[in-house]
């Protein structure tokens, strides 16, 4: 997979058709059991299915598509090694924030790479934020800020201060990123894309459990 489009230092959220922002408030509080996502199949049961049957699937079809379009998007890497995931996400999006502080103990740990792909859809304050993480002289510094200054008062959001006025470069990365997700049908945040060891592409939309969320992270190849 291309590096090409790494942001690196200079040298169940869904768009507003979907429920509003107090009931997903009131769905994060009932995390873990309200927000399943649709799509998820374990990698032991992904394992039992044959090519056959997987190569009928139409999300497996979906997720492979997109794993092959992927190289286009533009994302902020946390941690190094073979094994990747790619995560789309939104910075005001309390599901998005919940799978971070998920992956924390995974991150690095034999050699799993992270790949966040900022999408900013969810509020009026999105886009900016999501400007301003890859705007940053050091992007992922600014994706850290953006979770771990996260607001917990009344209007739960990332902490990062959105970016007035984005380059056209940054407009650029952040149409790139939404055409990818709007071309995939994807609406909800946060999303995770990966293969695992026998070739197959995985496509999670929504927040899974965190113990489930570890194994998927330890599958990925």
């Amino acid at each position: 997979m291309s590096e090409q489009n790494a942001v690196v230092p200079h040298a169940p959220c869904a768009r507003p058709s979907s429920p509003s922002r107090r009931r997903l408030l009131r769905l994060a509080l009932a995390w873990p059991a309200a927000t399943l996502p649709l799509f998820w199949q374990s990698p032991a049961a992904a394992a039992a299915n044959s090519s056959a049957e997987w190569s009928a699937d139409p999300e497996a079809a979906r997720a492979a598509k997109l794993l092959k379009e992927i190289g286009s998007a533009y994302w902020i890497q946390e941690g190094a090694g073979p094994r990747i995931v790619y995560i789309f996400f939104d910075p005001n999006c309390p599901f998005s924030h919940k799978l971070y502080l998920a992956t924390r103990a995974e991150v690095g740990k034999g050699g799993l790479q992270l790949r966040w792909i900022p999408v900013g859809q969810l509020e009026a304050s999105s886009p900016g934020k999501a400007a301003a993480i890859l705007a940053a002289h050091d992007p992922l510094k600014a994706f850290h800020k953006n979770e771990d200054d996260w607001n917990f008062g009344d209007s739960p959001a990332g902490g990062i201060r959105p970016l007035a006025h984005p380059s056209a470069r940054v407009l650029h990365q952040l149409q790139t990123n939404a055409a990818l997700m709007r071309q995939a049908n994807l609406h909800t945040f946060p999303v995770m894309l990966y293969r695992t060891a026998n070739g197959r592409a995985h496509l999670i939309v929504g927040l899974l459990p965190e113990d489930a969320i570890v194994t998927v992270l330890r599958s990925a190849s």
